[in-house]
């Protein structure tokens, strides 16, 4: 009992730290993963309803600089629309850029808003937008519905990371070796359980009333099939040999008879001509 009890405060404590690694690890390769699709082919990827974008301009530097990697709440444009108090002056915001933005035109900007939303002449709902650093309110306003989020704040955790991961021994350090590393550790625990499983029920059969005499039990069994079955083949090969020579034997004896009765038929035949021969001597 004491050694059970102790196996299972091992255990316990054990497993809780790889569901704690696992869960941990999966967590940042999920948010580094996010990171490199974003930056390798533009797409927005949406983790737990978030969304991380790297800095790729100076019109917000004092507040996020070139090369960040910024943390964004992830909105729908359509809803917003439905509920613009959503957001409100001050909020950075991360929007496709409209027809006027100039050379960003369709691609995704940060910037803060300045003008809290407003519908125009024809009900349509708008906000201005500023970069911290420009000068000057964006040329055009910016439909609602083209708002992705509201920005949360920068992780320099992120921006460093995916800045080694640009490189491929970074890639290599920090994503292949840890999956790998990961993989055995768990190849390892299963083997370790594997084999402390079998040493457990082998230890319990010697350790059950008449465990070894059932494993001897067991082997002579065996030897005894494996002799009747020899034995068996054994008999089934001379009685298909004694059917053999009997087949024989009757073969050659119907043989001998039909000879026998040829010889007799013959026998039959000359007599009688002879007795023919002897009457036509007499009748002469």
């Amino acid at each position: 009992m004491e050694k059970s009890e102790n196996k299972k405060k091992i255990s316990v404590p054990v497993l809780i730290i790889n569901i704690i690694v696992t869960v941990l690890f999966l967590f940042v390769f999920a948010c580094l993963l996010t990171v490199m699709i974003q930056t390798f082919t533009g797409k927005e990827p949406t983790l737990f309803g978030y969304r991380s974008f790297v800095v790729l301009t100076d019109s917000m530097t004092g507040t996020y600089d070139k090369g960040d990697v910024i943390i964004v709440k992830a909105l729908d444009g359509e809803e917003l629309a439905e509920d613009p108090a959503r957001l409100e002056e001050g909020d950075v915001v991360t929007f496709i850029a409209p027809e006027g933005f100039g050379a960003v035109e369709g691609y995704t900007v940060t910037h803060r808003i300045v003008v809290a939303p407003y519908r125009d002449d024809e009900g349509k709902w708008y906000i201005r937008t500023k970069g911290d650093a420009a000068a000057a309110t964006d040329n055009v306003p910016v439909p609602i519905e083209n708002v992705s989020g509201v920005v949360l704040g920068k992780s320099e955790l992120l921006a460093g990371l995916q800045t080694v991961l640009k490189s491929k021994a970074g890639f290599l350090l920090i994503i292949v070796i840890p999956l790998v590393l990961i993989a055995l550790w768990q190849i390892a625990v299963f083997a370790v359980a594997s084999a402390k499983s079998k040493n457990a029920a082998m230890k319990k059969s010697d350790e059950s009333p008449g465990g070894q005499e059932d494993v001897e039990e067991i082997k002579r069994e065996a030897v005894e099939n494996y002799i009747r079955e020899e034995l068996a083949k054994e008999n089934k090969a001379l009685t298909e040999d004694k059917a053999a020579i009997d087949y024989k034997g009757a073969t050659h004896n119907k043989d001998m008879a039909e000879d026998k009765s040829a010889t007799d038929n013959i026998s039959e035949t000359e007599n009688k001509s002879a007795t023919d021969d002897k009457g036509k001597t007499d009748d002469v």
